[in-house]
């Protein structure tokens, strides 16, 4: 769940910054301050740890959001529950993929045994 670029944005408009303001104060430029908050690109530990420091928030909080105990917020256990789902879905599709493959290296492999 990589979540947290929503929590870059809603940490910022809850200190009352424009994104312009909050990029100047962590001495980078607004367009690249734009793809934190879109979730275009990430935030890596030094300018992690500069917009934590400005928000007056630990890395954890702004990874996890508002809740760093978890992910229990309202709504996101439906969400996880949705997602969990969906990831189950492609790896059936995936084992599926992985079973007929082996099928066909085991029947291939057999018959080449049989034939010597």
């Amino acid at each position: 769940m990589d979540r947290f670029h929503e929590n870059i944005r809603r940490a910022r408009i809850k200190k009352g910054l424009s994104q312009l303001a909050a990029a100047e104060k962590m001495g980078i430029d607004r367009s690249t301050f734009n793809k934190f908050e879109r979730g275009k690109t990430h935030l890596f530990s030094e300018n992690m740890q500069l917009f934590a420091e400005m928000m007056g928030m630990s890395e954890e909080e702004i990874l996890l959001g508002d809740n760093p105990a978890g992910y229990l917020r309202e709504g996101s256990i439906e969400d996880m529950i949705q997602d969990l789902g969906s990831r189950l879905d492609l790896l059936s599709v995936q084992l599926e993929q992985i079973s007929s493959a082996i099928q066909k290296i085991t029947g291939m492999s057999l018959s080449k045994k049989e034939e010597d």
